[in-house]
């Protein structure tokens, strides 16, 4: 995985799955730092998880990956653990996103 060596272990877990669930539903994703979209509509797992903690933050924009249109949004707080997802839109796409995580 390319997420950053300081990324708690929980956090690395959580965020995994839900990038590979993301990706395996055709989505892709963009990545916040707070400063810049780091990564814009990728589909390549290693791009995104490496751009994944770079602030104490990180927004992630999902997309389908046929249309471009926007799926949901989703808003990482570092340092939470299990907690991690802070909060995320509220529809039938990202809460089954964020169901899996809860399983």
């Amino acid at each position: 995985m390319a997420f950053p060596s300081y990324m708690r272990a929980a956090e690395v877990k959580i965020v995994g799955k839900l990038i590979k669930k993301a990706l395996g539903l055709g989505y892709v994703v963009s990545v916040y730092d707070g400063e810049d979209w780091a990564i814009v509509r990728s589909s390549d797992y290693e791009a995104i998880t490496a751009e994944i903690a770079a602030t104490d933050e990180t927004q992630l924009m999902f997309r389908r990956g046929e249309d471009r249109v926007k799926v949901g949004w989703m808003l990482l707080v570092h340092g939470n653990d299990e907690d991690v997802i802070s909060d995320h839109s509220d529809n039938e796409a990202m809460n089954s996103l964020v169901e899996l995580e809860a399983a």
